[in-house]
C-alpha cells in the first residue's frame, strides 16, 4: 500500500510499529500502594499500553511527603519490588537496563520497563545508595520534585518564588558520579540554579524527562526558552508533558500540547523533542474529594488533556500530529527515535 493511499489510522498503526517511548510514568508509586493486589501490571495498565503501542517506559519511583524523611529508602526499595514482582507476572513486560535490552525488548514485541528515580530523597546522603540503586536497575535520576532534600531544591508552580540556591556540595558529587556510572541525569523540576550547576558538574547530554515550555504555562517547574536551547546544546532530549500545558482548562488540549512539541523544535531542532506524558488521572480519580482539594491547593492550575489522559490514547497524539502537518520522519523522532538515541549513546 502506497503511503498516499493510507488512511488515517493506518497511517497512525504504521508510525506506532516500533513503539511509543514514554520518559514518564508514575508507575512504582502506584503499585505500592496496590501491593495487597495481584497482577496489577496486567490488569490495570496492558490494556491501555496495548491499545497505545506503548514499546517502552520509565517506571519513576516517588516517595510521598508523609514518608520521607525515615521511611524515603524503604518505600524506594518496596516501590522496586513490586516492579519486579509485577513483571515475573506478566510476561508482555520486562525490566531493562541498557540500549541492547531495551532493543531486545522491542523487537521481541514486549514492553520495556525502564526504572528511574524522581527526586533523590531515597539516597539521602548516602553516595554508596545511588550503586545499590543502579544494581537494582536505576538507568536515570532527576534530583528533586516540587520541594528540597539533601540535593538541591525544586522548581514551584509558580512564576516565581524557587530557592536561589543551587545544588548542594553532595548534589554536586552525586550528579558527577551518576554520569561516571551511567545513570542519566534528569533535570525535570530542578529549579533555575540547580539547573545551571547540574550541566555546570557534567559534560555528557542530560535529558528533561518531562515538563513544558514556559512561553505557554509561565511556572519555574516549566522550563525557559535559554533552558531549552542549553539541553539542545548538550544534545539531549525534552520530553513534552500532558499535564501542565496551559495555565487554563479549556486551553488544555492536544493542540496545545503540540504547540509546545513545535515549541522546541523551533528553538532546537527536531532531534530533541519526545513524549514525557506524566499520566496520573489513574491516581488522581481515585482520590476522595478532600485529598483532590489539597492538591490543587499544592500545585494549582494542574489540568488534564481530556482526549489524552493515559496511554491507551496515545493514537490521539499522533493524529494530531498528522494534522498539524508533520511528516513520518519527524513524527517518528518525536514518538521513540529521539529517546532511543539517548538511550544507545548514554546506557551501553
Amino acid at each position: 500500500m502506497s503511503p498516499s493511499s493510507e488512511s488515517t489510522e493506518e497511517r497512525i498503526t504504521r508510525l506506532h510499529g516500533q513503539g511509543i517511548v514514554d520518559l514518564h510514568f508514575d508507575l512504582p508509586m502506584f503499585l505500592y500502594d496496590n501491593r495487597d493486589r495481584k497482577n496489577v501490571l496486567a490488569s490495570d495498565f496492558l490494556p491501555e499500553f496495548e491499545a497505545g503501542d506503548i514499546g517502552t517506559a520509565a517506571a519513576g519511583i516517588y516517595i510521598e511527603d508523609q514518608y520521607i524523611p525515615d521511611k524515603a529508602l524503604e518505600v524506594a526499595l518496596g516501590q522496586v519490588a513490586r516492579i519486579c514482582v509485577e513483571v515475573e507476572r506478566c510476561d508482555r513486560f520486562t525490566i531493562c537496563r541498557s540500549y541492547a535490552e531495551i532493543k531486545n525488548a522491542r523487537e521481541q514485541g514486549k514492553i520495556g520497563l525502564l526504572i528511574t528515580m524522581e527526586g533523590a530523597e531515597p539516597i539521602g546522603t548516602d553516595l554508596n545508595l545511588l550503586y545499590i540503586f543502579y544494581e537494582l536497575g536505576l538507568r536515570v535520576i532527576g534530583l528533586t520534585h516540587a520541594r528540597s532534600n539533601a540535593t538541591g531544591s525544586g522548581g514551584v508552580f509558580a512564576p516565581s518564588g524557587s530557592s536561589p540556591k543551587g545544588l548542594t556540595a553532595f548534589g554536586c558529587e552525586l550528579v558527577r558520579e551518576c554520569e561516571r556510572v551511567g545513570v542519566i541525569l534528569d533535570l525535570a523540576h530542578i529549579n533555575a540554579t540547580g539547573f545551571d550547576d547540574i550541566l555546570e558538574n557534567t559534560t555528557r547530554p542530560v535529558i528533561v524527562s518531562h515538563t513544558n515550555a514556559r512561553k505557554y504555562y509561565d511556572v519555574e517547574r516549566n522550563i525557559s526558552d535559554e533552558q531549552i536551547k542549553m539541553v539542545g546544546a548538550r544534545g539531549g532530549v525534552i520530553g513534552i508533558n500532558s499535564v501542565l500545558v496551559s495555565p487554563k482548562k479549556e486551553d488544555s488540549t492536544l493542540d496545545r500540547y503540540v504547540d509546545h512539541v513545535a515549541y522546541v523544535i523551533d528553538l532546537i531542532g527536531i532531534d530533541s523533542v519526545g513524549i514525557g506524558f506524566d499520566f496520573f488521572e489513574f491516581i488522581y480519580r481515585r482520590w476522595s474529594e478532600d485529598e483532590r482539594v489539597k492538591f490543587h491547593q499544592k500545585f494549582p492550575n494542574v489540568h488534564f488533556i481530556p482526549d489524552l489522559l493515559h496511554h491507551g490514547q496515545a493514537r490521539n497524539l499522533t493524529a494530531k500530529l498528522i494534522e498539524r502537518g508533520f511528516n513520518d520522519g519527524q513524527i517518528e523522532k518525536i514518538l521513540f527515535r529521539n529517546w532511543m538515541r539517548i538511550f544507545e549513546e548514554l546506557l551501553s
